[in-house]
């Protein structure tokens, strides 16, 4: 028996459905980028470090810890992966990358432990004191697991904020707590993380920032 043959219009038709699920998954992709970059500790950290400064601190107080913390941490270390990345030294501005990442954490770590030294030397307010303390634990102890599981950096601060966030004011906790889902989907999606990493980045910033939320 004779297989007719695909009419032009059929032809066309096949085109265009494929077409339209390549086009959705560019979509979900850019999606996915627009999560991941909004939920990047990068972005969240120091956004959360103003808000909690100028809510415990006189301006000038919190505009000069906002400059302690921004420009002793996050300036450096966004100088050095974008330097990491050009260089070759780090895959992506995420440092994905289990081994390069602890390397990352060894810089991160030692300009965090400088800060919290100095925030706790100056006798700063209580709550940014426990904050810090509990971001460098937190960091610590990521780099430690980092050995073993590259646990999401996206999710393990994401749910400390959440938590911290919770401690001035419920709602806007919960409600910044409720983005993990999608955050995590994003990661996934990527395919920057499995589902164990990001399971594991969800215990660390939850059992760091409980800590935070009971001891405060």
């Amino acid at each position: 028996m004779a297989v007719p043959l695909p009419t032009y219009k059929s032809l066309v038709t096949f085109a265009r459905s494929g077409n339209s699920f390549i086009n959705g998954i560019h979509l979900k992709t850019t999606f996915a980028k627009l999560i991941s970059t909004l939920g990047h500790p990068f972005l969240t950290v120091p956004v959360f470090v103003v808000f909690l400064l100028f809510s415990i601190e006189s301006a000038r107080q919190a505009t000069y810890l906002s400059l302690l913390i921004i420009g002793g941490i996050f300036v450096p270390i966004g100088i050095t992966t974008l330097r990491g990345v050009r260089r070759g030294t780090y895959t992506n501005l995420d440092v994905s990358d289990q081994a390069q990442r602890q390397k990352w954490f060894i810089t991160t770590t030692l300009l965090l432990l400088v800060v919290t030294l100095i925030i706790w030397l100056t006798h700063q307010d209580r709550t940014l004191r426990l904050a810090v303390t509990c971001a460098l634990v937190l960091l610590i102890t990521a780099q430690v697991v980092n050995t073993r599981v590259k646990a999401s950096m996206h999710l393990a601060f994401h749910v400390f904020l959440g938590f911290l966030i919770l401690h001035f004011n419920g709602i806007a906790g919960i409600t910044f707590l409720m983005f993990a889902p999608l955050l995590a989907w994003s990661r996934i999606h990527l395919k920057r993380h499995v589902w164990k990493e990001i399971v594991v980045g969800v215990i660390l910033g939850g059992i760091l920032g409980a800590t935070f939320w009971l001891i405060n």
